[in-house]
């Protein structure tokens, strides 16, 4: 065997297995980190989307209009649109009250 086979450093203009390592962990950091932004944004994406579906069912409003009431009622209530979108949700009843053109 030769000794550039044994050798625990690589050759000159080799790649650094190292570096390698470094870049792989970096790669899965970044992922990871995307994959729970996405999470986030499906999570809070889907009750307003219920939310949506209810209000324009309730007031026989299309889609846009029923978005744009839930937008403009947490804007005039200083209120999140994903909080209010859950209320809706879980109390239909409570949630007639509080949106209200």
């Amino acid at each position: 065997m030769s000794e550039t086979t044994l050798s625990p450093t690589p050759a000159p203009g080799s790649p650094d297995p190292a570096d390698d390592l470094v870049a792989m962990r970096n790669r899965i950091r970044f992922y990871r980190a995307r994959a729970e932004q996405l999470q986030y944004a499906l999570d809070h994406r889907l009750p307003i989307e219920q939310a949506k579906g209810i209000l324009a069912e309730r007031y026989q409003i299309d889609i846009d209009a029923a978005f744009e009431l839930l937008r403009s009622f947490c804007r005039n209530n200083n209120m999140k649109i994903h909080d209010v979108a859950r209320t809706l949700i879980e109390q239909p009843s409570e949630g007639d009250r509080r949106i209200s053109c």
